[in-house]
């Protein structure tokens, strides 16, 4: 067995190990974060309607930005069939979930997001180097836009992918060109989260449509910032961008590795994150529920040292978010061209 096998084998074996170690346990875990989500947008919902002045403005909006945020975490968990054949799953899983917390279909995130895995950083190929608010290699056009290329595309991330991925799936033959159940999705999001509840308010629509969009900003610049620094950056995002073409087991782990980078999160951020800070671990085992991951982390850093795989890791969030922010303003100045 070559070292580079050996490390093919080796990191099958922990991703074996781990999914025969899930199971009931996990899915309290999911619905517990599930309910806390309830519980932050009826709160949120309450405090606007009920509650005037400042105070009922901010518990209201951070509860409706925390029920929000969560909710795409746990959706794009379920998208991959983490819990898929595990007790208790029920509707968690991907043929069966759906939700208003984000603007498009599950099923489109959960079909873009899979070819996104086969491809990670390659030009073209992945769904994500291609939202036209990003510039996120030098080899791409760059547009007046790219200006704030570390800002504008965050502040309404799901909104523009929504039709980002319809197109892309589309484009790609993956769906019907006819297809128009990401039009009909986004105008149920935007009726409920934006015209449903301003109207119940009465008078204080202003505030309670204010509200509502400022939590969905907070909601995308979060997740955005998760995203970008668990997969964007100086070494991530250029290493591989044009590894086009088939790859033997081996070049594709180490793909799947030097395309993601991990940082490090305590405490109730570690939960709440979606498994983002153990990215890498992720793009291995993208099936694992998000929980799972950080016990294999110690293992594949170790695999990867002996195996000569380089892995990325950043002591903290924002030391992270700093080299993907770096490399996105490098890519923003005209002289990048």
């Amino acid at each position: 067995m070559t070292p580079a096998t050996g490390l093919v084998e080796q990191v099958h074996r922990l991703g074996r190990d781990a999914r025969a170690g899930t199971g009931a346990a996990d899915v309290v875990l999911l619905r517990r974060l599930k309910l806390s989500t309830r519980i932050a947008e009826l709160l949120g919902r309450l405090c606007l309607q009920l509650i005037a002045g400042p105070w009922g403005f901010i518990v209201g909006m951070l509860a409706l930005a925390y029920h929000l945020a969560v909710e795409a975490q746990l959706n794009h968990s379920i998208m991959h069939g983490a819990y898929v054949g595990l007790p208790g799953a029920g509707r968690f899983v991907p043929s069966r979930y759906e939700t208003l917390a984000i603007p498009f279909r599950s099923k489109t995130w959960g079909a873009a997001h899979r070819i996104h895995h086969g491809h990670p950083s390659l030009l073209g190929q992945d769904p994500d180097t291609l939202h036209p608010l990003f510039r996120i290699h030098e080899s791409q056009p760059r547009r007046l836009w790219h200006r704030l290329n570390a800002f504008i595309g965050s502040l309404f991330t799901f909104e523009h992918w929504a039709f980002d991925y319809d197109r892309f799936l589309k484009d790609t033959g993956h769906r019907s060109p006819r297809d128009r159940g990401e039009i009909l999705k986004f105008a149920a999001y935007v009726g409920y989260q934006y015209v449903l509840f301003p109207a119940l308010a009465g008078a204080r629509w202003k505030t309670v449509l204010a509200a509502g969009l400022l939590a969905t900003i907070i909601r995308n610049l979060i997740f955005t910032g998760l995203q970008t620094g668990s997969s964007v950056g100086h070494r991530v995002s250029t290493r591989h961008a044009h590894s086009f073409g088939k790859k033997d087991r081996n070049a594709w782990h180490r793909f799947q590795i030097e395309t993601s980078k991990n940082f490090t999160l305590r405490g109730v951020f570690r939960v709440l994150c979606g498994g983002l800070d153990r990215h890498i671990e992720h793009h291995l085992f993208p099936r694992l529920p998000p929980n799972r991951l950080h016990a294999l982390s110690p293992e594949v850093r170790e695999l990867c040292a002996r195996h000569g795989v380089d892995y990325e890791e950043h002591p903290n969030f924002w030391g992270s978010l700093a080299d993907s922010v770096s490399y996105l303003h490098g890519l923003s100045r005209p002289d990048s061209l």
